[in-house]
């Protein structure tokens, strides 16, 4: 069967990149089946990058970086951090899937993490305007914004928002769809990890912040 981006599949053709948006169990469906390992290493690699630059905005890196130095670093560690939470990540939420009945495979498991990150990508193209705009403003909290620069930010942090909760919505249903379990044991296989993450933060707070408390 040939390998392209059009490939017809289970009654519908399929382009990962736009049938994601309303066919995420068809599109998991075509990433294992037609989907090699570049591709997952190549769309992690470039999950990768946003990442990093998402966590320069949180961390205000421009206040001690310049633009072309955060960059740059998220063009050279980024890939890096990307292919690390490929495994990680997908890892973790294969144990999961273990425990709750699943089926598919470790490889599979990474595809359907994968196919979840696209949506990361695609919202990520966002990046381009974002540092035409707002440039060394991206990674510093204070930044004195014009009125149009303020407009634009707001824009982006709403897509931004959407694109996040629908990569988990895909992510759900990746994993429905390759471990073949029902749609509450999928959401809990995505949850858990956040849940117990975000309890195990509460507990380090309260241990060291015991005024607070």
């Amino acid at each position: 069967m040939q390998n392209n981006e059009y490939e017809v599949h289970e009654g519908i053709q399929v382009n990962p990149w736009t049938a994601i948006w309303l066919h995420p169990r068809k599109t998991v469906q075509y990433v294992k089946d037609y989907k090699t390992g570049s591709f997952v290493l190549g769309i992690s690699a470039i999950t990768g990058i946003i990442h990093f630059l998402d966590q320069a905005v949180n961390n205000d890196l421009g206040e001690t970086w310049n633009l072309a130095s955060i960059l740059l670093i998220s063009l050279i560690v980024g890939p890096i951090i990307g292919v690390i939470a490929l495994y990680v990540v997908s890892g973790i939420y294969h144990a999961l899937s273990l425990l709750f009945g699943g089926s598919g495979t470790f490889e599979e498991s990474r595809k359907a993490y994968t196919v979840s990150n696209i949506i990361i990508v695609i919202i990520g193209v966002i990046w381009i305007p974002d540092l035409l705009i707002l440039g060394q403003g991206n990674f510093i909290s204070d930044y004195d914004f014009s009125v149009g620069q303020f407009i634009w930010m707001i824009v982006s942090l709403l897509v931004n928002f959407v694109g996040g909760i629908w990569s988990l919505v895909v992510l759900v249903a990746a994993f429905a769809e390759v471990h073949q379990y029902a749609i509450w044991k999928a959401v809990l296989v995505v949850l858990l990890p956040i849940i117990i993450l975000v309890v195990f933060l509460v507990i380090i707070i309260a241990l060291t912040t015991p005024a607070l408390f």
